[in-house]
């Protein structure tokens, strides 16, 4: 009897440790029932584990040894770019950068000529570029350089309403993009100046038969329409009343890209909702059909996005395999909403890279 009394007190004792020790951890684990059932539980849990962030992860600065560098040359040397070099000479040098780890060379001590003569190269000549939905023009600038020129279409402050794709290419995202990809220290996107013509003065007099034929004066202005999905007659873009027009110019990398179809692609409709939008799961049949390193790759490209807040990432093309971020002028549309849908290869699949030294 008395064994077995003290059987039972054992057992009431181990029961107590048990329940008191679950308790404990319920304060840091989630219920099974809160666990993120859809993609929008998903998105209310990450906003509320952000506020539980311990202090260790609010950092004052980041490591910016590549970015600095990056800076110095662009600070050293950038408004002597058509003066000291060659532009051969320079154009030689950012085409010897793509390979199978970058698009751009950061530490290069001829990034800031390279970087003004974008800006200021005088153009020789000016052709349609019927690549992607958006209107684009190609320049080839002294030197034969090839450049993609992207114009400015909205006022810099200028809030895009609707979902995440709505709009125009901003000129600006281009730009921002490439200064994001040197503050992340993933050389992967082509380099893009700010820079403003005239269609009147600069392009039309040296444009090809088929640029000529997509363009037309408008109130006294220069104007071009373009070919593309979106572009039309009745929606061109024009010279200012001074004949000026803004935009972005992206260094035009002389290789070939493999265009693939993103997992994460959105269907451009309302009422539909892709694969991934329904699912939490999704990453289980993605992860049969990439093989890891790719995957790792796009889970990049969306955090890369995301600060961006580009959600337009439908196709992405590769070098040698690696993933390059071409195309992020969908970006800066709206600063007052945060889409964090982008992310969804990063939080599906629970897989980052590790960072190396």
């Amino acid at each position: 009897m008395f064994r077995k009394r003290i059987v039972l007190v054992v057992a009431l004792l181990v029961l107590l440790v048990f329940f008191c020790t679950l308790q404990h951890l319920q304060g840091y684990l989630p219920a099974i029932e809160r666990l993120p059932k859809t993609n929008q539980d998903v998105e209310e849990a990450i906003y509320e584990e952000l506020s539980r962030l311990p202090e260790s992860y609010s950092r004052d600065a980041l490591q910016l040894n590549s970015a600095e560098r990056f800076l110095s040359n662009i600070k050293r040397t950038g408004r002597w770019g058509l003066e000291s070099v060659p532009l051969q000479q320079l154009w030689a040098e950012a085409n010897s950068w793509p390979s199978d780890s970058q698009l751009t060379n950061l530490s290069s001590a001829l990034m800031g000529r390279i970087l003004y003569s974008l800006g200021h190269a005088r153009i020789t000549k000016a052709d349609l570029d019927t690549r992607g939905t958006q209107l684009k023009i190609l320049l080839t600038l002294m030197g034969e350089q090839e450049c993609v020129f992207k114009p400015k279409w909205y006022p810099i402050e200028k809030s895009i309403e609707g979902p995440v794709y709505a709009g125009k290419d901003r000129y600006g995202s281009e730009i921002v993009g490439f200064y994001l990809s040197v503050l992340l220290d993933k050389p992967f996107v082509p380099a893009s100046v700010e820079r403003t013509i005239s269609l009147k003065y600069d392009v039309l007099p040296v444009a090809t038969n088929r640029l000529l034929n997509v363009s037309l004066e408008k109130e006294n202005r220069s104007c071009v329409f373009g070919q593309c999905f979106y572009c039309s007659k009745e929606d061109p873009i024009c010279d200012n009343e001074g004949n000026l027009l803004t935009g972005a110019v992206i260094f035009n990398v002389r290789k070939s890209f493999s265009s693939y179809r993103s997992p994460w692609q959105r269907t451009y409709k309302k009422r539909k909702k892709a694969a991934w939008e329904d699912s939490v799961d999704y990453c289980s049949a993605v992860k049969t059909r990439l093989h890891k390193k790719r995957l790792l790759d796009l889970i990049d490209v969306a955090i890369f996005d995301f600060l961006l807040q580009n959600g337009d990432r439908h196709h992405y093309e590769t070098l040698d395999d690696n993933i390059v971020w071409l195309d992020n002028g969908k970006g800066l549309g709206n600063p007052y909403v945060q889409h964090l849908d982008i992310l969804a290869p990063l939080y599906q699949c629970c897989l980052l890279a590790c960072l190396q030294d």
